[in-house]
């Protein structure tokens, strides 16, 4: 009888053990897996939402958006140049993009005042899509270009942060 609870006890630890192993390995693959789908479905969103949208404007306002009193995701208030469309709205958990009275309202990604502000509070220029080129082009005071992928992130935002620029469009430049 003490043999047939001590294998009894080993077989449980091996089970144990076997779980943990495949956990350990399925684990990390089903995030890769997760993470590679999400990339795809949102290439796919931007493709079909905004790939048709192309701009370019001065900048006239960036804001760090704060939630829960830090800062947690900038925008740029866009003064259009050119655009080959006269307004624009759409917001959902992964992407947004404002254009409205010929401001753009671009919602840059999430940040930390060290991380992204010192690089994009000197743009001054932005041109987006141009040729439908999937490219954004980020022009600095010294005239260095920042090229970024097409994107739109709203992650971190809620919907109201997209009415931002909105006082943009009472001043005059």
């Amino acid at each position: 009888m003490g043999s047939e609870k001590q294998r009894l006890k080993l077989v449980r630890w091996v089970i144990s053990i076997l779980f943990l192993i495949t956990w350990i390995i399925i684990g990390p693959v089903m995030t890769v897996r997760n993470t590679h789908k999400r990339r795809a479905q949102y290439a796919n969103q931007i493709e079909t939402i905004y790939g048709d949208i192309s701009f370019s404007g001065r900048v006239v306002d960036f804001h760090y958006v704060k939630h829960s009193g830090m800062p947690s995701a900038a925008i740029m208030c866009i003064k259009l140049d050119s655009s080959n469309v006269d307004s624009f709205y759409h917001f959902d958990q992964y992407t947004a993009l404002k254009i409205e009275n010929g401001i753009v309202t671009l919602p840059i990604g999430t940040c930390h005042q060290d991380d992204i502000g010192p690089t994009y509070e000197k743009v001054v220029y932005v041109n987006v899509n141009d040729n439908f080129s999937r490219k954004m082009l980020f022009i600095n005071k010294e005239g260095d270009t920042i090229v970024e992928q097409l994107y739109y992130s709203s992650v971190d935002l809620k919907e109201y942060d997209l009415g931002i620029c909105d006082s943009c469009n009472r001043r005059e430049y």
